[in-house]
């Protein structure tokens, strides 16, 4: 279900017909590969507690009602960045009104400010990511070490090795949408009727594939390339301008 946005054009919401049709028709060929996960999550979850992280991205969304199906007394957990993309509350929102029996955590991560101080790309890099990771450490003091996360292995080279090595399971971490295609994931939302960030409908008429879109955060240092920096112009300029200041 996609989040309806003003961001959105005509086209986009015309295009967006059309992919959710597809999803609809890939749905019946995803059923071993969800029996697959829930299984993998039960195994997780056999060695400890744990907690989800959401992003409210597409993947994490998934995650979150895979642990809803077999364990909803796990916690889902946000990183909440200052540059959080605004419609990210909308798909936070109408998820925990669907399920509201699942515990939800937001730690904050403060970048406030640095946008604003022109920094070379390099030290904007390292600045956020010692806040990042600081966040992170943060986390597991309060929750421990164990995660279930939303991560594929098509979605880099260094988390396709992760998923080679590991499979969906590392004595860590859970990954239980390793083996999934982009298509999967967005098959199982339409099939569950789950919400869609809006994001991944912005898509220029065509000229960009939701499928490269990241939807955490605005202005990250990080991915850049691709077209994303025209994309978040083009989409969020004003949220762009806002951190600027």
């Amino acid at each position: 279900m996609l989040i309806p946005s003003p961001r959105h054009a005509a086209a986009d919401r015309e295009l967006w017909a059309d992919l959710e049709a597809a999803d609809r028709a890939h749905a019946p060929r995803i059923g071993p590969k969800v029996e697959r996960s829930l299984a993998a999550l039960r195994l997780f979850l056999d060695g400890g507690p744990a907690y989800c992280g959401v992003s409210w991205g597409k993947d994490s969304v998934v995650v979150a009602h895979l642990c809803a199906t077999v364990a909803p007394a796990v916690p889902l957990v946000n990183l909440r960045c200052s540059n959080r993309n605004p419609d990210c509350d909308a798909v936070c929102n109408e998820y925990r009104a669907r399920f509201p029996d699942q515990r939800y955590i937001e730690h904050p991560i403060d970048y406030e400010g640095l946008h604003a101080r022109n920094l070379p790309a390099g030290a904007l890099d390292r600045e956020t990511d010692r806040r990042w990771y600081a966040g992170i450490r943060r986390l597991n003091d309060d929750l421990g070490h164990r995660h279930i996360l939303g991560i594929r292995a098509g979605e880099s080279a260094g988390r396709k090795m992760r998923c080679r090595v590991w499979g969906e399971n590392s004595p860590n971490g859970c990954a239980p949408l390793a083996w999934w295609t982009t298509a999967d994931v967005f098959a199982y939302l339409a099939t569950h009727s789950l919400p869609v960030h809006p994001a991944y409908a912005m898509l220029g008429g065509g000229r960009w594939g939701r499928e490269r879109l990241r939807v955490a955060e605005i202005g990250d240092t990080h991915g850049t390339g691709g077209g994303r920096a025209e994309w978040e112009r083009e989409y969020y300029g004003d949220v762009l301008r806002r951190l600027a200041r």
